[in-house]
């Protein structure tokens, strides 16, 4: 896992380039995110605690279809 707590700009940045992302685990105070290339493959795992990506990981939709 990724030691630097992902952003909402390094989310968004991620699906820009043709990949996406999926949430692993969520609570109120945590979160894991697979980052997964365009295949699908994943490639990495970050976390947050930032309150705000966490509300921007429980409302956006970044898997193929809508997740």
């Amino acid at each position: 896992m990724t030691t630097a707590p992902v952003t909402i700009d390094d989310l968004e940045r991620w699906v820009l380039s043709g990949a996406h992302w999926r949430v692993v685990e969520i609570s109120s105070d945590h979160a894991v995110v697979e980052l997964c290339a365009c295949t699908g493959e994943p490639m990495d795992l970050v976390q947050t605690v930032d309150p705000a990506v966490i509300e921007y990981l429980r409302t956006a939709h970044p898997e193929p279809n809508g997740g």
